[in-house]
């Protein structure tokens, strides 16, 4: 637990892990424990932000106002993914009993400079988060989002199974289909095929649920247009809101931040 933010409400705990890419590493309601706790890397555990893009960038190449940006593809080759921060130290710059703020520099392999900023809110009956991404002196492209890992199976502190597996509820208008490279082609399936899934949603109309029957329901709301459901994984599932599709820093599906125009998203999770 060494650097790491523990927030109370009521019968819910939210740990924070700074040095793990500011990531939320265990958020317990009432016992249970409804994230994943540990995993094989940095992408498969806890509750992580996307920053300053989301999902996979094609090849780790951003081309941006008639310039080519390489980024890091050794974590899920060829591409890059999840933005620069995954593995990256956060700044504690406020933390109270249910309350607390972090932030990082978008970081030297970033080369346009900039900072994000990251606020959880912990009550009883919900986690309230925001990103805020600033620009220092030049514009860039961002895409921003979280990726919660929900556990397939709830246990509580014993270890114990409490209620049924995950249940992942979706009403949205399409997917986006994917090419052989695992990035959006373009073009948009509708009906939606059934899963197992690892896509982008569009026309989300209500927020995602994940539910374990008879134990717990968590509501997924965010203002972020894009989902990315993940329930290809054995042990977990992830419901991902986003600014932006999967390497949409490439295809003009993404906000600019400018100086003194940043660019601020919302997520909560509320549970019953």
């Amino acid at each position: 637990m060494a650097g790491r933010l523990v927030l109370r409400s009521g019968g819910a705990s939210a740990v924070l892990d700074p040095d793990a890419g500011g990531r939320i590493a265990a958020l317990r309601v009432d016992g249970l424990c409804i994230l994943v706790t540990d995993g094989s890397s940095s992408l498969d555990w806890g509750c992580y932000p996307m920053v300053p893009w989301a999902g996979r960038l094609r090849d780790g190449i951003l081309r941006w106002r008639g310039r080519e940006h390489h980024f890091a593809t050794h974590v899920l080759p060829p591409h890059a993914i999840h933005g620069t921060l995954l593995d990256a130290a956060w700044d504690v710059v406020d933390a109270g009993p249910r309350d607390a703020t972090l932030a990082a520099n978008l970081g030297p392999a970033w080369p346009f400079g900039g900072r994000v900023v990251h606020r959880l809110a912990l009550r009883e009956e919900g986690l309230r988060m925001t990103l805020e991404v600033l620009a220092a002196d030049t514009e860039f492209p961002a895409i921003v989002g979280w990726h919660p890992w929900f556990p397939r199976i709830l246990r509580d502190d014993r270890g114990t199974p409490v209620g049924d597996p995950a249940v992942v509820s979706l009403h949205a208008a399409g997917m986006l289909r994917r090419g052989l490279d695992g990035i959006p082609d373009g073009s948009i399936a509708r009906p939606i095929p059934p899963g197992p899934w690892d896509d982008c949603f569009v026309g989300v109309g209500r927020p995602p649920r994940v539910t374990w029957p008879g134990a717990l329901d968590v509501r997924v709301q965010s203002d972020a247009p894009w989902w990315v459901v993940f329930t290809q994984h054995p042990v977990a599932v992830c419901v991902e809101p986003q600014t932006g599709p999967p390497n949409g820093l490439n295809t003009a599906e993404h906000a600019v931040v400018a100086p003194g125009a940043p660019v601020v998203a919302q997520m909560n999770l509320d549970w019953t």
